[in-house]
């Protein structure tokens, strides 16, 4: 007992090494030399990571790991040039305490992430000039020593777990399409009441069955392909999906899922539902008890749990409610007509909006056009036969397919949809 003890002692004083201090925290507007400068000072050297919205919402990130205490998180305002706000907060990794710099530009600038030593500081340039191609980093003058984006722990025997940054890539020419069958591993999700073949019907498999066959459709069109956050039964968690996300420039997110309800009295909900982002959250019970249900492995597995509440979760709230809420809802309605004709939809549609709004955090996190597809209730016997048969789940991916190139022939009069018959159904 002893000897374990000063194991674990020995241990905790290693882990106090690693962590740094913030010093301080000072920006000067460089009219003459054409950049506003971030410096942050430290009490020593530690990883920092940048993380870059600049394309799509005019913001990027910068994180900076084992920073304790937490700091006082504020505003900072500087007086004048590109940098609106830089928003300074505290958010926790599974392994760190990471001190997070949020700088919201005017439109997309250049700017440059580097570090100084004797004291290390984290140096953030960000130019006047919008010209030029944007970068992260830069070799910098012969006064600071550059180092990488992520620098390795200064120490050496502690093994280091390496964050590189997102690498975005697209076909040339081609729509893509980032299919997210929910759930899975150990999440299962919603599960039927009814058993089928002696086994409840999990909404894990219904998710992937579906997934597959709408890739594999999609896959033989000559001018659009699709990604799927997983491909086979494992848990993936929301946080690895939306970073799964910021891989691509995608054109669409589609995340696919079956429905439930929390109580035996609703039982009888039944048909599709459609749904694209609502940052202010669902307002009705139902949808409150779904949002939980989508949502509730956001923290897990490797991802940190947000604070929704804190400003700049609102803050990027609104500006994807304002970008992309209505590009979510058109592709509902051509989701929807596409799905209409299946005559199993058509005859008995929910009783409730089939396209409505609410707060899913794979929605809120896709940098694209998302939206969340519940194909079915689980939890009301006549859509379950349906979802567990093969056949209706290859007449759901067909007729998610032919919405999306509807979608995509909507808004790019170039592109050429291929339209497929929906196979029989059961």
């Amino acid at each position: 007992m002893r000897r374990a003890a000063l194991v674990l002692a020995a241990a905790a004083l290693t882990t106090q090494t690693w962590a740094v201090s913030l010093r301080d925290i000072r920006t000067d507007v460089k009219v003459r030399e054409g950049y506003t400068r971030c410096v942050v000072e430290l009490s020593g050297e530690t990883e920092f990571f940048q993380r870059d919205f600049l394309a799509r919402r005019k913001y990027f990130l910068v994180d900076i790991y084992n920073v304790r205490p937490a700091v006082a998180e504020r505003f900072i305002t500087p007086a004048t040039g590109p940098v609106q706000q830089i928003l300074v907060l505290n958010r926790k990794d599974p392994d760190a305490q990471v001190l997070t710099l949020v700088f919201y530009l005017t439109d997309v600038r250049r700017y440059r992430v580097f570090s100084v030593k004797s004291p290390f500081r984290i140096v953030i340039d960000v130019f006047h000039s919008p010209e030029g191609v944007r970068t992260t980093t830069q070799e910098a003058r012969p006064t600071v020593t550059p180092v990488p984006l992520v620098p390795v722990r200064p120490t050496p025997s502690v093994p280091v777990v390496t964050r590189q940054p997102p690498q975005r890539y697209r076909a040339d020419g081609k729509k893509i399409v980032i299919i997210d069958p929910g759930h899975g591993g150990s999440d299962s999700g919603a599960q039927s009441y009814l058993r089928i073949g002696g086994r409840r019907v999990l909404e894990k498999d219904v998710n992937l069955a579906v997934a597959r066959e709408m890739k594999r459709l999609i896959d033989a069109a000559p001018n659009i392909e699709a990604y799927l956050t997983r491909e086979s039964d494992r848990y993936v968690s929301l946080a690895d999906r939306a970073r799964f996300c910021d891989r691509f420039y995608g054109d669409l997110f589609i995340s696919i899922h079956c429905n439930a309800t929390d109580s035996s009295r609703k039982r009888a909900a039944r048909g599709l539902e459609l749904y694209y982002l609502n940052p202010r959250g669902a307002t009705r019970g139902s949808l409150r008890y779904l949002e939980e249900i989508e949502n509730r492995n956001g923290g897990s597995n490797g991802g940190s749990t947000p604070d929704w509440n804190h400003p700049i979760f609102r803050s990027l709230a609104r500006e994807s409610l304002l970008k992309w809420l209505n590009e979510g809802r058109i592709v509902c309605e051509h989701l929807k007509a596409a799905c209409y004709q299946i005559p199993y939809y058509r005859r008995y549609g929910n009783r409730e909006k089939v396209i409505q709004s609410a707060f899913f955090y794979v929605l809120f996190q896709a940098e694209m056009p998302a939206v969340l597809v519940e194909i079915g209730f689980l939890t009301n016997v006549y859509d379950c036969r349906r979802l567990a048969d093969p056949q209706f789940q290859k007449q759901a991916a067909t007729a998610l397919y032919n919405g999306t190139v509807a979608y995509f022939k909507a808004r790019d009069e170039r592109f050429e949809p291929k339209y497929l018959a929906l196979p029989a159904g059961p």
